[in-house]
């Protein structure tokens, strides 16, 4: 099955600062506006002069993904009622927690969908996922990896049969996944730069939209495994092509990024740099924030915390750093593997 070979079809519509407001408004009473939790050993042992956690593992579905995916859908049932939208179902793919947030949003609004999920997942999230199912919700296993599920998902929506709610790819997700930016700089305004994740890039893309427009000399760091490194390739080689994949304690940003993504041009233009960090990296991380701020968070949610930790980032010395935690879905037997340091 070729990997990722989707391409937009036409330029793709960007999001704005208006859309992030607008998805703010639209996701009043559905996503948490989460807090910004003080972490003074973070910011002693990075040399930051002040670092916030961003919790967004307390959101309802245990991560930020119900921001994009409520965003989406809400804008789909309006269309629909409108008589302006196919009522299809809808097909997603997801790692889990996309699908998850998917699923929250498809049973508020009425919707089906079939959510693809690749034979390497994780099956703490594979088992959230299947709670979930019913006659209009439905998981498959499809392909070895999330690379092969994300193909098949394009290549129904190809065929007609379904509407693809991209988990990244899409600027009303992007509008969404935004609204994490906005929250930060409207609690504090002193913020000077943010550290995400990067998956498939959404996150970071819209936090940037939101908050370079607001505050153009803002740092926005981005972070990958560097057992899954397509961001960072592309910042160093200019190069979309797919990448070999590892496995990785961080299954929610494992994956390449599709060829016509959104977000490879946005990342350019409001990302300052991608940093790569190590598997042991990640499970130290993911200790700390057990030990040192009492958080179960997931292996994706603590890449930004190493990156601090092991100071891998010398322009957020002397910063005002909000660290986003993307999430808390994790597997048991990967947290005692982790604290057991096997």
């Amino acid at each position: 099955m070729p990997l990722l070979s989707y391409t937009q079809p036409v330029a793709p519509r960007l999001p704005t600062p208006t859309d992030v407001l607008a998805a703010h408004e639209r996701l009043r009473g559905i996503a948490v506006d989460t807090p910004l939790e003080p972490a003074p050993s973070l910011a002693s042992s990075s040399g930051a002069a002040e670092v916030r956690l961003k919790l967004e593992a307390l959101q309802p579905t245990g991560s930020f993904k119900i921001r994009g995916a409520h965003n989406k859908l809400a804008l789909l049932a309006t269309a629909r009622a409108a008589g302006n939208e196919p009522t299809l179902p809808l097909i997603t793919v997801s790692s889990g927690n996309h699908g998850i947030a998917v699923a929250h949003a498809a049973r508020r609004y009425g919707m089906r969908v079939t959510i693809l999920t690749g034979r390497d997942i994780s099956p703490a999230k594979f088992e959230l996922l299947r709670s979930l199912e019913t006659e209009s919700i439905t998981v498959e296993l499809v392909g070895r990896d999330y690379d092969e599920a994300e193909a098949e998902a394009r290549r129904r929506e190809q065929l007609g049969a379904a509407v693809f709610v991209a988990p990244y790819n899409d600027a009303d997700v992007i509008a969404g996944q935004g609204t994490i930016g906005m929250e930060i700089l409207e609690a504090w305004p002193e913020c000077d730069a943010i550290v995400a994740p990067i998956g498939g890039g959404g996150l970071i893309a819209g936090i940037g939209v939101w908050a370079k427009a607001l505050k153009p000399d803002l740092r926005l760091i981005g972070v990958q495994p560097s057992a899954s490194p397509p961001m960072y390739v592309y910042f160093e080689t200019g190069s979309a092509k797919p990448v070999p994949i590892a496995p990785t304690l961080a299954d929610g940003v494992s994956g390449n990024i599709e060829r016509g993504s959104v977000t490879w041009s946005l990342a350019r233009k409001l990302v300052d740099s991608v940093v790569l960090v190590e598997e042991d990296e990640i499970a130290e991380a993911m200790r700390w924030a057990i030990d040192e701020q009492r958080l179960l968070l997931e292996a994706s949610a603590v890449l930004g915390i190493s990156v601090l930790l092991k100071r891998r980032d010398a322009s957020l010395r002397g910063r005002r750093v909000a660290v986003v935690c993307t999430g808390r879905n994790v597997d048991g037997e990967i947290i005692r593997r982790v604290l057991s340091g096997a």
